[in-house]
């Protein structure tokens, strides 16, 4: 972005800055609280528009202004975790942290971090402390539970996340965790159940997928079909990537950016969908044309990539099972799932794949 953009938004949104965090509670009736004050309003805008590269500029700039405005850094830890810096996200959230120790939202974004790095001990670590002194909050049990679900502790995730979804408003995301913790355990019925409480005003393409998979896994094809139908035609309705609340995972309205992290390890799509469960070999060649327009040789370079870093990771390793099924590398996506049967062993459903992959490797008597 050129510094004669940066200005224009700047001059823009002056004359409508939204209201500072509650974190801000220092007077900055003076000339660097101002600047700073008037560059994180700029990068809100930005943000609430989906421009994470923009954001974070202005709110560098917002630092320099007045390094001991607690606000930019804390946004800007935010906006690195949307763009994939954790490292650097905690860098500047720290920065934060130091300048405001009782900034609910700041440490909120710290565990964010910690969970987005993988590092989901740490994460329910943080998000414990932050309810213990926030119990009004009660979503954060929502954040809790992914990170248990994550771990693989179904039964105290599942606690975490029914906990949320009878106390709170902002259920949706808590049933969205339900959904995912019973589609993983092999429990359908209940996964379904919990689907339909997590719809939300703008629906969530993961929902339909996860719930064509179930139908292909029950020998539905008829009504997994249908739903991989409204899931390709809600990408053709919406502009963009679908929106989440973060609201519901413990934000303010004025920090509500629609960044989802808990799609960040989600590769699927419904062409791959599609394509593992083709009656192959008579339609290989649709298979292939669909792998091709599911991408999934960038989705497995993706997940390469993260389990090179976490490479114990149950749900990475689910998932690149499968994509490479769905491209066709039986023997590979044969030990993902064995694998992940031994690591999280109430995932009963990488058992069901794991039948499926052996079935495609031509191994009848395994798979049996």
């Amino acid at each position: 972005m050129t510094r004669l953009a940066l200005s224009l938004i700047l001059a823009l949104t002056c004359a409508s800055s939204v209201a500072p965090s509650f974190s801000q509670s220092q007077a900055w009736n003076n000339g660097p609280r101002e600047k700073s004050q008037r560059y994180a309003s700029a990068a809100q805008n930005q943000l609430v528009m989906g421009k994470v590269e923009e954001a974070i500029i202005l709110l560098r700039q917002g630092t320099i202004s007045d390094p001991t405005d607690p606000l930019p850094f804390m946004l800007l830890g935010m906006s690195l975790n949307m763009r994939g810096n954790y490292q650097e996200a905690l860098d500047a959230l720290k920065r934060s942290y130091d300048l405001d120790t009782k900034a609910r939202e700041t440490y909120l974004t710290i565990g964010f971090s910690h969970y987005l790095s993988r590092r989901y001990d740490q994460a329910q670590g943080v998000w414990t402390k932050v309810l213990q002194g926030n119990p009004d909050v009660g979503q954060i049990n929502t954040n809790i539970g992914y990170a248990l679900l994550k771990k693989g502790n179904m039964q105290e995730a599942e606690g975490r996340l029914r906990a949320t979804a009878k106390s709170s408003h902002q259920a949706q995301t808590a049933y969205r965790g339900l959904m995912l913790l019973h589609y993983l355990s092999g429990n359908f019925a209940v996964s379904r159940s919990a689907a339909q409480q997590a719809t939300t005003n703008v629906p969530l393409k993961q929902i339909p997928l996860l719930l064509a998979e179930m139908d292909y896994l029950e020998g539905h094809g008829i009504e997994a079909s249908k739903k991989l139908s409204l899931a390709r035609s809600m990408k053709a309705k919406k502009k963009g990537a679908a929106k989440f609340s973060m609201v519901s995972i413990g934000y303010l309205p004025q920090h509500d950016f629609h960044f989802d992290p808990y799609s960040k390890d989600y590769f699927d799509n419904e062409s791959l969908i599609e394509a593992r469960f083709l009656d192959l070999p008579k339609r290989e060649s649709r298979r292939v044309s669909l792998a091709k327009k599911g991408n999934a040789e960038g989705a497995l370079s993706q997940i390469k990539d993260l389990l090179a870093q976490s490479p114990n990771d149950p749900y990475l390793t689910f998932q690149a099972g499968l994509i490479r099924l769905a491209n066709a590398d039986y023997a590979q996506a044969s030990k993902d799932f064995a694998m992940v049967s031994r690591t999280a062993s109430d995932w009963n459903v990488a058992d069901l794949y794991l039948c499926l992959s052996l079935f495609r490797e031509g191994k009848i008597d395994e798979a049996k």
